[in-house]
């Protein structure tokens, strides 16, 4: 049974004196589907968020995406404020943009913000029809934000009798099914605290109610489907692909011309990799069919735009052209893991290519969104990834081979002029591997503001006169499995104040660079993760100014605990000091309860990163 909730105004004031410490709190967050068919259904959605602070705004924002495969069919709202009238809310005053782009068929976004004196209530209740095809419905997260309390909410799907789904939740309570002349399934989530944003927290999808349920047997844009298994899925895909990889008979020849005098299969991914992204550029299209299946690849190679479907369906194109096999590869970016048990389309985001090489015994993952990306690298968002090949006879699941953490790794070498004023001339060398390098990819393109920004980022002291000195790296030398992208970077600036200067000494730090771990002073809330490992180097020499002697010098220092390692040592010679520091980050997941352990390590590692030097005068 529908019913409308009445909020007065005095219920909002006791509700916030209770929840003073939220940033928001959704007081009822109920959405309801009803699948009439497999092609059309209704979904409806009540939501009440009382927001507190400007912390708690995203919460009340209203927004919606419709095409041709859904549209919002009713809406109405108010907004509620202590000591004013209730603003009433009608589809008029709904914002709608588009989200239409080159190749994309038409879509749009619906929204609302709401704005003014805190604290408010917002209430929405909307309606949406699904038509042509439903490969998913509706998520359900009823919170996306910290610090919000959930206080009642629900997911209610009914669909026609016998009609099988899958899902995969979270923190949403067991679900109950009822069966009839239709099935129904109802999710009732229990009240949920909230969360706390921390850095080294697990992922969203384990901290707040979630919930993705898909039809197992579905029919989209006309196609009919199943998404029981990663087969199933594989096969529905390529058959969308069917017919989108056919190039002109022109194309084909300036393809097969351009790579006529390659000496081997590696050489000719390379120069049609390179044309890719030297003639074409990447725009996102997610909505509509546009969202699962690829646009031609003529259409790709007339406009020279599309999205990661469109782009790798035309590179495979080319492949294929000239003889090179290559599969069309289903991925998500943001999950290395499948969800268990759930092989819902909807949970792959992005789209590249695998190009096996005999000749060089290793399979190339492909990324063709990113002309930066060196080819042959599999990059951080892909290594270590489940996906799925979309081939003729279904999905094979899979795995991106990850890189060994050894590979991981960044090198600072900095020479240090010291002079008697404090001022010094610093020349810096950084060494940067795998994906270390990936902030790095377009340097040449950098303003030169973006260029001085990304050079003195985390230096202990002001920058002057930065010059870049060199640029090197082996993005073209893919040398097989474990090709590991390399850059060099070399630069130098002046400071007019490197050491402190005292009446006879100067102090100065071991090294010009902040390396301190964060920590956190509250109490902690997550678990303590840690996913990658890694290794930071750096090697500081520092040339003593005439006239000065070393009368300090740090401690060595020998770290090694299951969260991390850290080793430092010096050495000395009549004119220079030489520090060596390495940090090595481990990987962990250890519950909240430890951080004070973790602290105790970080704050070891931190007072060794802080230590300094003192040089007396030699009269």
């Amino acid at each position: 049974m529908r019913y409308r909730l009445i909020l007065p105004l005095m219920f909002i004031g006791a509700a916030l004196s209770a929840q003073e410490k939220c940033n928001a709190v959704v007081l009822e967050d109920a959405e309801t589907f009803v699948m009439d068919s497999p092609t059309s259904g209704t979904y409806s959605v009540r939501r009440i968020v009382q927001v507190n602070g400007k912390a708690g705004e995203q919460e009340a924002v209203f927004h919606e995406y419709t095409d041709q495969f859904r549209s919002l069919t009713a809406f109405k709202g108010t907004v509620e404020r202590a000591g004013a009238k209730p603003v009433k809310l009608k589809k008029d005053d709904l914002m709608t943009v588009s989200m239409a782009s080159g190749l994309a068929e038409d879509g749009f976004l619906v929204g609302y913000v709401p704005a003014g004196t805190y604290p408010y209530t917002v209430t929405y209740e909307y309606t949406m029809n699904y038509r042509k095809g439903i490969a998913a419905f509706p998520a359900y997260v009823p919170v996306t934000s910290e610090k919000v309390r959930l206080e009642k909410g629900y997911y209610r799907l009914t669909v026609p009798a016998g009609t099988a789904i899958s899902h995969f939740g979270e923190r949403v309570g067991e679900v109950r099914k009822e069966e009839g002349k239709s099935d129904s399934y109802l999710w009732e989530v229990p009240v949920f605290e909230g969360f706390t944003e921390e850095s080294m927290m697990p992922s969203w999808r384990s901290v707040v109610p979630n919930l993705s349920v898909a039809p197992v047997d579905f029919t989209y844009a006309g196609v009919k489907g199943s998404q029981g298994s990663w087969e199933d899925v594989g096969r529905w895909c390529y058959g969308l692909k069917e017919g989108a990889g056919l190039l002109p008979d022109d194309v084909v020849a300036q393809v097969r011309q351009m790579t006529a005098s390659a000496g081997s299969d590696l050489e000719r991914v390379r120069i049609l990799y390179d044309y890719l992204r030297d003639h074409t550029r990447y725009v996102s299209i997610q909505l509509g069919i546009g969202g699962y299946k690829p646009f031609p690849a003529a259409q790709v190679h007339k406009s020279g735009f599309g999205d990661c479907k469109g782009l790798s369906n035309y590179l495979q194109a080319m492949l294929e052209a000239v003889g090179i096999p290559s599969t069309y590869t289903l991925v998500n970016t943001d999950r290395a893991r499948f969800l268990n048990g759930y092989s819902g389309i909807g949970q792959m985001n992005h789209v590249m290519l695998c190009v096996p090489l005999a000749e060089q015994k290793d399979t190339l993952w492909v990324e063709c969104t990113n002309a930066a990306v060196p080819l042959g690298y599999r990059h951080e968002d892909v290594a270590g990834h489940d996906v799925v090949l979309v081939t003729q006879e279904g999905g094979i699941p899979v795995r991106v081979p990850a890189y060994p953490d050894s590979l991981s790794r960044r090198v600072n070498r900095v020479e240090i002029d010291l002079r008697e004023d404090g001022s010094a001339h610093l020349t810096v060398q950084k060494e940067l591997y795998l994906d270390y390098t990936e902030s790095w990819f377009g340097i040449h393109d950098w303003t030169p503001d973006e260029r001085l920004s990304r050079l003195t980022r985390g230096l202990k002291t002001q920058p002057q006169d930065v010059m870049l000195t060199g640029v090197r790296d082996n993005f073209r030398d893919y040398d097989g499995p474990l090709f590991c992208p390399r850059m060099e970077v070399g630069y130098t600036f002046e400071t007019r104040q490197y050491a402190t200067v005292g009446k006879d000494r100067l102090f100065l730090p071991a090294t010009p660079y902040n390396n301190t771990i964060s920590l956190q002073r509250g109490k902690r809330q997550n678990d303590i993760v840690s996913e990658s490992a890694y290794t930071l180097r750096d090697e500081i020499r520092i040339h003593l100014p005439a006239g000065f002697r070393l009368e300090s010098l740090p401690s060595p220092v020998d770290i090694d605990s299951e969260w991390g390692a850290f080793r430092a040592e010096v050495a000395k010679d009549q004119d220079a000091v030489t520090i060596k520091q390495v940090f090595h980050g481990k990987r962990f997941h250890e519950p909240a309860a430890r951080y004070d352990e973790y602290r105790t390590f970080v704050r070891a590692v931190n007072k060794a990163y802080g230590a300094g030097l003192v040089l007396v005068r030699d009269y």
